[in-house]
């Protein structure tokens, strides 16, 4: 999201009338879906992938993660990568777009949605609900999203500190904060400004996470705030902000994570800095391991949306893949991400990471186009790829995601099933029903499920303007359809 485009959305929060389409309380309250065990995530758009940090002593085999169509459990990490199991549910309305674990083992995940906000004639994201699970994702409490309006009110990370307090970064409510389990949520700041997101970029959060120190680390707009004790009350909370003029690459502070590195015993917290408004800021990552008395830069020109830890090692997944270091940041070397795809019977070849987790011995890599994962340090990647049988729809053809982003999500796909083997056509067409691109021409494909992807591109490479697409996809089955929302 770049900050000059989102003042303009930020002005509907100081409006309680703005009309959300089509967003409504059915929608906000959309029970969850039942446990299903799958040998894939629940989602091919992978935010976040964690860990439940209180069992980091044991050989835990399970691992966690936040996709774009819900919650997926991996709860055999220790077995060979084609022996994986999943666990899925859909927790609310929308992806999943943050996910933490508290103190007590319950796992904490937000939704969000892009929905039509008539106010200022344009997809936004909203969010959708905060829900909890105290049994690895087998029941769900649902609670609605706090603050004042879900309007650009989505949680983009959350943290879980150790007296129970869920903090959660959201970009246009600030931190929302919760010390009874989410049954009451209180707005809070980084500074002694009247709240305003509108006018003040430290007021808009996008990051959040307490450190092993127990300090308490927030990514704005504006830069990273700190505060070292958080435990006394609201008004008592003393902040220190870091911006570009100390030292970080970028004000837009997008993700943060930290590492003890045990030659020297000291905790290295790094963050993902993004330009933000002035021309000399530059992507790339910031780092300190002395509080912030000191900043130093890496991996610049670099946009980088999370970090992994792995004894000394670090890595962070970025627009142009996963990068790891071993000399705390100094040294980065990349990873060629080839992933042999088993449903295509290909390789696939990833070009950016939006998360990462090292567990038993084994790279997970959540990407847009599913789970890579690797047991050979990244010599080799296997992509485990989520689908919906055509048959199990309700049209013999469906698009995810959609809505479609191109520059969010690099490709859309087109699902569908073959009866018998066929040389197939797809075509897509705009609202006027002209036709703006050939996805495939005589394309051969056996019986079974098969998609095609579409990277949002017009016949002449350009990228095609915001609205309804329609897709016809052809074979001696026949001809069938779908249409397909595109934003920006």
């Amino acid at each position: 999201m770049k900050i000059r485009t989102a003042i303009l959305i930020l002005s509907v929060l100081g409006s309680l009338t703005a009309q959300i389409i089509p967003l409504s309380p059915e929608l906000l309250s959309k029970p969850s879906k039942d446990w299903e065990e799958q040998d894939r995530p629940e989602g091919n758009f992978i935010l976040d992938i964690i860990k439940n940090e209180n069992n980091s002593g044991y050989p835990d085999s399970v691992v966690f993660a936040a996709t774009g169509a819900g919650f997926s459990m991996c709860y055999s990490t220790l077995d060979p990568i084609e022996n994986l199991n999943w666990r899925n549910s859909t927790v609310g309305y929308g992806g999943s777009s943050a996910i933490a674990v508290d103190r007590f083992n319950n796992i904490w995940m937000t939704t969000a949605a892009d929905s039509f906000v008539a106010d200022v004639d344009a997809f936004v994201p909203v969010g959708t609900g905060v829900h909890m699970s105290p049994d690895s994702g087998r029941t769900w409490t649902h609670y609605a999203q706090p603050g004042l309006t879900p309007i650009q009110g989505l949680t983009y990370d959350i943290a879980c500190d150790s007296t129970g307090g869920i903090w959660m970064a959201c970009f246009g409510q600030s931190i929302q904060k919760s010390d009874d389990k989410g049954q009451s949520w209180r707005t809070l700041t980084c500074d002694q400004k009247e709240w305003s997101p509108i006018d003040y970029m430290n007021q808009r959060m996008f990051s959040v996470h307490v450190t092993k120190s127990d300090y308490i680390w927030v990514g704005t707009a504006e830069g990273i705030n700190l505060c070292g004790n958080y435990s006394v009350a609201d008004t008592l909370r003393v902040w220190k902000q870091f911006t570009f003029t100390h030292g970080l690459s970028g004000n837009f502070v997008t993700a943060i994570g930290s590492n003890i590195n045990s030659d020297d015993n000291k905790e290295y917290v790094f963050a993902a800095t993004w330009l933000a408004e002035n021309s000399n800021e530059i992507n790339g990552v910031s780092y300190t391991y002395n509080d912030g008395q000191t900043w130093n830069k890496c991996l610049l020109g670099e946009k980088v949306y999370n970090f992994g830890f792995h004894g000394n090692d670090i890595y962070a997944c970025s627009d142009n893949g996963l990068w790891k270091s071993s000399d705390s940041g100094n040294y980065w070397e990349k990873y060629v991400i080839n992933a042999w795809s088993e449903r295509r019977k290909d390789y696939i070849r990833i070009d950016k990471v939006y998360s990462f987790l090292y567990q038993n011995d084994k790279m997970f890599a959540g990407t847009g186009a599913g789970m890579a994962v690797s047991e050979d340090d990244g010599n080799s990647w296997y992509i485990i790829e989520a689908y919906e049988p055509s048959g199990d729809s309700s049209n013999d053809t469906y698009a995810y995601p959609n809505p479609f982003s191109p520059v969010k999500f690099g490709e859309v796909k087109f699902q569908f099933k073959l009866k018998s083997g066929s040389k197939v056509n797809c075509k897509v067409y705009n609202f006027a029903m002209e036709k703006v691109r050939t996805v495939a021409a005589s394309k051969s494909f056996d019986q079974g499920e098969h998609y095609l992807t579409w990277d949002g591109h017009d016949d002449h490479g350009k990228t095609v303007a915001n609205g309804v697409y329609y897709y016809i996809i052809s074979s001696d089955d026949g001809e069938v359809w779908n249409k397909i929302i595109i934003f920006e």
